[in-house]
């Protein structure tokens, strides 16, 4: 009887490791097919600067996987964006995490509390400055997303590390 209850234990724990492993390799809807993903900065002049994130071979890409997790956490639950003022804007430095996607991408949304499918070929969210959560999709829907306090950090540490990189 304690045999048959360890090997029905080691049976499900190695059907749980096995569902948990096969789920970790499958397509996430944030990744992009090529893995390439942009920061764009917007200077309070209105100056843009865009830097293409390339990961080298040897880098912890945790860092990025946790930066991805916390801006999907940011897409679950959208809202239709209230637009503030340019002058509450004109003094702020953004940043903004870019995937584009070379082919649409159908992905769905909650919106409002509403289930809404789209094909996006772009997905931009702002990690820094005055509207963090701010989803731009398609380049022409603006919403809001979850203000995730975890997601500044996240993108901290990336920049960090890709600064560090470049350095050696």
């Amino acid at each position: 009887m304690f045999k048959r209850k360890i090997s029905t234990f080691v049976l499900s724990l190695g059907i749980l490791l096995s569902s948990l492993f096969l789920s970790g390799c499958s397509e996430k809807p944030f990744l992009t097919q090529d893995g390439s993903y942009v920061i764009v900065s917007v200077s309070p002049t209105g100056e843009t600067q865009s830097e293409l994130i390339k990961l080298p071979w040897n880098t912890n890409t945790a860092i990025m996987q946790k930066l991805l997790i916390e801006s999907s956490f940011v897409l679950s639950d959208l809202h239709t964006s209230i637009a503030l003022e340019p002058s509450d804007q004109a003094h702020l430095k953004t940043t903004s995490l870019l995937a584009n996607f070379p082919e649409p991408k159908r992905m769905t949304f909650v919106v409002d509390q509403h289930v809404h499918t789209l094909d996006v070929q772009s997905l931009q969210i702002e990690v820094e400055g005055s509207n963090v959560g701010q989803v731009t999709l398609n380049r022409t829907i603006i919403l809001q997303g979850i203000n995730n306090p975890n997601l500044q950090p996240a993108f901290e540490a990336l920049n960090e590390m890709l600064h560090n990189t470049k350095q050696k």
